[in-house]
């Protein structure tokens, strides 16, 4: 009997010094990323370019239908075979520009993505700095959660975090 005593006591006492408090948080990386001095930097890069390839794009797509009207209006004036082969000309033309613009669009989404993936790479020693500072054992992304306190929430002090540590970010 004392030896079922002594065993119970054991265990009491061992579930009482396993038992530790961990410290959970979570973290917005999306507010992180559109809302840091760095993410904001990537963001006007990335829509700079952006924007520079729909330029370019829209430029091309005028001197296409120029062409193509200038083509139509000329129909009746050439001869069948000359008007069949500048029709397959333009349509050439259509093509090569369909798919630089293709590869242009895919070209872009890598570079937002390694650009993104960049950017996390910076934040993440941070994160790992604030965590050893406040001894926390846990950080969880918001998108993943489905209600949590919002005492828990740390992504505004990582945002001024990251501000004063990292002043932008370059693309390329």
């Amino acid at each position: 009997m004392k030896n079922i005593l002594v065993v119970f006591a054991f265990f009491i006492f061992q579930i009482n010094l396993v038992s530790a408090e961990t410290n959970i948080v979570f973290i917005d990386i999306d507010k992180v990323i559109s809302t840091s001095k760095p993410g904001l930097s990537v963001m006007k890069q990335l829509n700079e370019i952006n924007n520079k390839n729909k330029k370019k794009y829209q430029d091309d797509t005028k001197i296409l239908k120029t062409k193509e009207t200038k083509l139509i209006s000329q129909k009746n004036l050439l001869s069948e075979n000359d008007f069949q082969f500048k029709v397959n000309e333009l349509q050439k033309e259509v093509k090569i520009f369909n798919d630089n613009r293709a590869k242009d669009i895919n070209d872009f989404n890598k570079l937002k993505i390694e650009s993104t993936n960049k950017l996390l790479k910076i934040i993440n020693p941070v994160l790992i700095k604030y965590s050893n500072e406040k001894s926390i054992s846990l950080i969880l992304q918001k998108k993943n959660l489905i209600i949590g306190n919002n005492e828990l929430d740390i992504t505004d002090e990582i945002i001024k975090t990251i501000n004063s540590d990292i002043k932008e970010f370059k693309i390329k």
